[in-house]
């Protein structure tokens, strides 16, 4: 068999559970807030969610199986990332031989195949995606490099992206020293970059002409550091030579569920988001080209739930209904995010009959003066409209609220809580308002006398202390609710429903392990009783 051009990890784990159990429970007061409602203390640490419904249904964690065992065990990163996929079956057309390893903390073994298994190393690529340090890009670094100290290693996707927006390519020297990257392609949407470099390096040409990169020529501590030229790429998904070969891969880590994307960019610009800056032109595929697409997914055996990532899918209304009719004409299941101020009941009633099984609701806030703020676009009383069609049609949702924004005060925290308690919402979740530079709200600092940045912030009305508070206050209160991590919101629950759990058993296992959390949070000064109060995860 032909050598492989590329071994791209697109996944692996990126919250320290290990660390956070290190830290000492007496004073858990200090750093309270950043593991609650993440994570729940159980068997002397600090575990996921899901990890703790894997010691319930396996005995063990998920870092004490096999790799075998824990292609089985759930974890949120043996969801199929869309990235990786997307990726594969752009380059396929171009000739080009890529092997994906979906996450890498349960594939490992199927990597060290793969690598020793070809007579020419291949480029080791690293999706940054759901990175947000240098220190996580430095963790997979470094372990890789104990399988070959000389592995030429390729890092982009979104962490790589946002690195340049205030700083110039040639800033990545240092960190790519120090963690072994011998290529950084930084634009976004960068495939067709990495189509360059692959086939530059296949042929043994120069990477010179490849846009869009910084790289290292030779020893990775003392060779000489370059930066291409820069060029914006089109959204690929866009394009019609994206092609319709999804059957064609090899992607042995699926179960039910693929994740595709119809639509690259947003044409909101919500005060708070970072998206509108990093993703550039909001680009939508024609339905057509998405049913072409869609034809190749069903291919796949066992496929029967596809996830839509599109930051908008439902805008604008008409291309939505025309795709939610398109989707009719199959027999699978689907998630996507909503704008649902914008659906009314014949959409809705369109979008249960399309098999649509749960959706995505970035909320934000329930006050008015808040959304305001946040240049939404949209009232708490269209929101209350679209959650109520929801309901009569039973499609399950997850209201997502973003605390603290600027003009945020215990008001208007008091309307997010009602509005969940009077509109049946049936899960939630709860993030601080997290401060980027890249931002709008940035324009208007001192307007609301915004200072500080990321989860360090302050204003006129609040403080990041206050919005941490309250959003545990939050927490253990509302129980008309099933709180869901923020950091997996719908992945989450669309996971959950590919292993098998049905929406009912969803909101009893959540809830049986909040209800864990609320007790344990009610009992700070009582650490050692925590473990005598946790019960067994429902059957």
């Amino acid at each position: 068999m032909p050598d492989l051009d590329l071994i791209l990890i697109t996944q692996s784990n990126v919250v320290d559970y290990e660390g956070f159990g290190k830290l000492p429970l007496e004073r858990l007061e200090l750093y309270k807030s950043l593991v609650y409602p993440r994570m729940v203390h159980h068997a002397g640490g600090f575990r996921s969610h899901l990890d703790y419904l894997n010691h319930q249904r396996f005995g063990k964690f998920f870092d004490q199986g096999s790799f075998a065992e824990r292609r089985r065990m759930l974890n949120i990163w043996n969801l199929p990332s869309m990235a990786g996929v997307h990726l594969a079956n752009y380059l396929n057309q171009f000739g080009l031989r890529v092997r994906l390893i979906n996450n890498l903390d349960a594939e490992w073994d199927w990597f060290e195949a793969a690598y020793a298994g070809c007579a020419r190393p291949p480029l080791v690529g690293i999706s940054s995606t759901f990175y947000l340090s240098w220190k996580e890009v430095g963790n997979v670094g470094k372990r890789l490099r104990h399988v070959d100290p000389d592995m030429d290693i390729v890092l982009g996707g979104a962490f790589a992206n946002s690195e340049t927006i205030h700083a110039s390519p040639k800033d990545f020297e240092e960190r790519m020293r120090r963690f072994g990257i011998r290529y950084t392609l930084h634009a976004f949407n960068s495939e067709p970059d990495l189509r360059d470099l692959l086939i530059a390096r296949r042929s043994g040409g120069t990477p010179a002409s490849v846009r869009n990169m910084a790289w290292i020529d030779g020893k990775l501590r003392s060779g000489s550091f370059a930066a291409g030229s820069q060029k914006w790429n089109t959204p690929l998904l866009s394009l019609s030579d994206c092609p319709p070969t999804w059957d064609r891969l090899d992607l042995p880590f699926l179960n039910r569920t693929i994740q595709i994307r119809t639509a690259s960019g947003c044409p909101f610009a919500c005060a708070f988001c970072s998206y509108p800056t990093t993703a550039g032109a909001w680009t939508t595929v024609q339905a057509e080209h998405v049913r072409a697409h869609l034809d190749s997914v069903m291919r796949i055996p066992g496929i029967d739930r596809i996830i839509f990532i599109d930051d908008t899918f439902n805008v604008p209304p008409h291309r939505f209904r025309e795709l939610i009719r398109i989707f009719a004409e199959y027999d699978f299941e689907w998630f996507s995010f909503l704008r649902v101020q914008y659906v009314d009941e014949e959409d809705v009633k369109m979008m249960k009959d399309s098999g649509c099984a749960g959706v995505y609701l970035g909320i934000e806030s329930a006050s008015d003066t808040v959304l305001k703020n946040m240049n939404k676009r949209a009232t708490s009383r269209q929101f209350a409209e679209g959650v109520r069609l929801l309901n009569k049609y039973d499609i399950p949702y997850l209201a997502a609220f973003v605390l603290g924004f600027p003009g945020e005060t215990e008001g208007t925290i008091r309307e997010n809580v009602d509005f969940i308690r009077d509109n049946g919402v049936r899960f939630y979740s709860l993030k601080e308002f997290y401060y980027m530079a890249h931002t709008a709200v940035h324009e208007k600092r001192e307007e609301y006398g915004l200072t500080g940045m990321g989860n360090k912030w302050s204003h006129a009305t609040m403080t990041h202390e206050d919005a941490a508070r309250i959003k545990l206050d939050i927490f253990q209160s509302v129980g008309e609710s099933t709180h869901v991590d923020p950091d997996t919101s719908l992945w989450y629950l669309a996971y959950l429903y590919d292993q098998g759990y049905d929406f009912d058993a969803i909101t009893r296992e959540q809830a049986g392990i909040n209800d864990v959390m609320k007790r344990q949070l009610v009992t700070l000064d009582r650490a050692s009783k925590w473990e005598s109060a946790l019960p067994a995860a429902a059957e």
